[in-house]
Formats: C-alpha cells, structure tokens, sequence
C-alpha cells in the first residue's frame, strides 16, 4: 500500500519527539547545548551563559530565533547563548532536570566567581524577547576579570604597575587605555584567558609611564613572558579573535580533560503513575493535555454503567489495556499522556464528531496540541492492537491528519446553570449598588 509524503510526515510529526530539525545551524553563534555536552559548555564555563530551551514547533520559540541569534552575535566572545532542543529525546534529562514545562523557557547561569567550581545556580530571564533587551540585560551581568594597574594603587584590589611587571611567575597581559572603563570586548578576552595568564589594564597613564613603556599611540596592548620582564608589543588590529591568537601564544596552555569537580544534579528519578484520569472538564482536559509541552495524547473514550457489574468489569478491563499501553511507552522514554471521557456526555460527543471519531465503543483518538496533528482509531482495543495503531501513526502507515481548529470541550448550558448564572449577577448587582 502506498502511503502520501503528507501522511508520513504528519505521522512523524505526531509521535516523534526529533522529527524537525533544530531551529539553529553551525553559523550561527547560539551553541548547541546537549545532555552530553551541557556540563562542559554551561557548568563549567568561566562565561556567564544564557541557555534556550526549545521546541522546534513552538512558536513563540521560532519568533525568538531572529532575535536570539541577533543577541548571540552581538555578544560573541563575551556572554555565551546556547541553546537545548527538548523536542530531541536525548536531551530530555537535562530539560527534565530543570523542570521545563513550557517554550521557550530562557535561564541565565552567572559566572560563578566566589562558589564551587562546576556548579551554577540559574535565574529565569523575565525580560523582553528582543535582541536589544537580551543583550541589555546581559551586558549588566559580564563578570570583570581584569586587574587593574595604577602607579600608585589607592586600594589591595589595584595593582602597582612595578609589582606587575615584576611577577614573573606567570604570563600577563596589560592594555595602555585612555578610556575611564573597561570595554565589554576586552573583559571577555579577560574570561576567556582566567587561569591562563592575567589580563590587566591601565587607564590614562601619566608621563612617566609613556616613557618607561616607550608608548607612543593609545590604546596599546604588552604582554609579558613567563619568566620575563620584557614586553612584548601587539601590533595587529584590535579586534577579539587576533588578540586572543595573540594571547594564546604566551597563555598558559589551557585545561583539557575531566577534573575532579562536583557533577550537575541529577535528574529526579520518574516513577510511573499507571492512574488512568477521566477528563470531565475543559480545565482538566488542558491540565492533562492540551497544555502539555511535550508528547501525544491517547484519549479513550468508555462508557460505564455502575448499576450492572459487567459494565464495571468490562471498564476495569479496558482502563487496564490503557495502563499497559502506557507503561510501554514510559518504559521506551517516549511521552503519552493517556486519559478517558465518558462517551454518553453530550460535550465528550462534541468533541468526536469535531474529530469525525466513530460512534462505535470503546473509541481512540491520538493527538498532538503542539503540533497539531490527529489520527483516529482503527484496530482491536487490545494492548497489541493499540500499540500498533500508535506505531502505523507515527510511521505514516496510519490515517493521520492536521487540524487548525482550537479543540475544545465546552460546559454544557443547562437551566440549572442559567439559574446559578442569574443568581451570581443578582449577587453581583447588589454587591455593587451596597
């Protein structure tokens, strides 16, 4: 049988949680933030580190992208913007670890300077989601890493100029500036070389120090040797990549390898909860499903007769096909949220005939909220038929469709709720006029 591309699509879109490529590539300047690689880029990074965590459907998240990557750009080599796909299943632990539960959802993890080396305690960025208002927010944030360096230090934080040079157990760098401050290039150059060399500054030298340094143009950037107290002058452009060449020639080599620091927390271990919830409301059904970030939703629809003890048997047996189905698909790390509507309310019936469900008894119908995408049921309601019926749709085997409609399962309009409805305003009015 013969299947369209629209249907295979639709159907990999519907399960699959990597069916659409990230919404960043190699060029630009967001880094692609992994479970594997998140300790080494974000943890330990002497960088502060802004990290995007993302769906590729989202979108509100494909909105941000121009933005983020505008941000990223501007503040290259000086603040790192990263981004985690939580749509990739690999990347489900660290999303889970910190408790991701809608997109795009934006944490900040400063550059610790005072605490434990390896760990970082993130804020959520509230702001703006413009280039503009990152990069304002961010800017705030730079650590400053460069020591200063006067001739006569008014603080223990400033350096003598002579003490500096005379240091030789370690490489330094010093910059000859008429600028009263430290500009953002040059303090991430300062974080990129931490632990490598010093990197420090001197502002508006007098005469004196002109002299001493032969310094004819300012800005002019000196590096000293290990092990020397003879300067060597840089003479390119004073842009970041060629100075940290530059520096890089002098740095001390940098730290490759596993250290022993403290690990990131691990996740919190997921036990399966085989409850299989009825919906009965709107609110309920967004809670269980609709406004889930991640994952599909299986809804089932039974009718139970409590007064005859073979309907309650007969629901007992189908709520436990469900719970079999589920725990497959939690044992394989896919999410399904799995659910039951009572077939005989007049709202539940709404709701199939939206979705051109079958009248027939027990029923099914898979969909995705966030990607908009539904296939109804065909097969036995067993657990080896359902699951096949999940497999097909995800495959493109199976009937899978898109919908542009809000779904909805709207309170039914009554004379006892008319009547409530009335009293409330009668309330309402008297409250008013009191």
């Amino acid at each position: 049988m013969k299947h369209s591309l629209t249907s295979i699509a639709l159907g990999a879109l519907l399960l699959s949680q990597s069916a659409l490529a990230g919404l960043y590539s190699a060029k630009d300047h967001v880094v692609d933030i992994t479970a594997q690689n998140f300790q080494a880029e974000v943890m330990d990074s002497n960088h502060l580190v802004m990290v995007e965590f993302y769906a590729p459907w989202c979108g509100h998240c494909k909105n941000l992208t121009p933005h983020y990557k505008a941000a990223a750009k501007n503040l290259h080599g000086i603040v790192k913007l990263g981004a985690v796909d939580c749509d990739d299943d690999k990347n489900r632990p660290v999303c889970s670890q910190y408790d991701i539960k809608g997109f795009p959802t934006i944490k900040v993890f400063p550059a610790n300077r005072g605490g434990k080396k390896g760990v970082k305690h993130p804020k959520d960025y509230q702001g703006e989601r413009t280039a503009k208002a990152i990069v304002d927010h961010l800017v705030k944030l730079i650590p400053d890493d460069i020591k200063l360096v006067t001739s006569n230090p008014s603080s223990e934080k400033i350096t003598n100029i002579d003490e500096f040079v005379a240091k030789e157990s370690e490489p330094r760098a010093l910059l000859f500036t008429k600028k009263l401050a430290s500009s953002n290039m040059y303090k991430g150059i300062a974080t990129d070389m931490k632990d490598r060399m010093i990197v420090a500054e001197m502002r508006v030298p007098n005469d004196n120090v002109l002299k001493q340094f032969n310094l004819d143009n300012l800005p002019t950037l000196l590096v000293f040797p290990k092990d020397s107290q003879e300067p060597v002058v840089y003479t390119g452009e004073l842009k970041r990549d060629p100075i940290t060449e530059f520096l890089d020639q002098y740095a001390a080599p940098a730290k490759t390898g596993k250290r022993a620091a403290a690990p990131a927390p691990k996740p919190a271990v997921v036990e399966f909860n085989p409850n299989i919830s009825q919906i009965a409301d709107q609110t309920q059904f967004k809670n269980e499903c609709l406004d889930k970030p991640i994952g599909s939703c299986v809804i089932a629809f039974l009718v139970v007769e409590p007064e005859f003890p073979e309907s309650v048997q007969m629901h007992e047996e189908n709520l436990e096909t469900l719970r079999k189905v589920k725990k497959t698909a939690f044992d394989k790390n896919r999410p399904l949220h799995v659910m039951w509507m009572d077939a005989l309310d007049k709202r539940v019936v709404g709701l199939m005939d939206q979705f051109q469900i079958s009248s027939d008894i027990p029923g099914l119908l898979l969909i995705n909220p966030g990607k908009k995408a539904y296939a109804p049921f065909v097969g036995a309601f067993d657990v080896e038929g359902i699951q096949g019926w999940l497999s097909d749709s995800s495959s493109g085997r199976g009937r899978v469709f898109p919908y542009s409609f809000e779904v909805a399962l709207p309170e039914p309009s009554t004379k006892e709720t008319k009547k409530a409805e009335e009293k409330a305003e009668e309330k309402s009015s008297i409250k008013d006029e009191l």
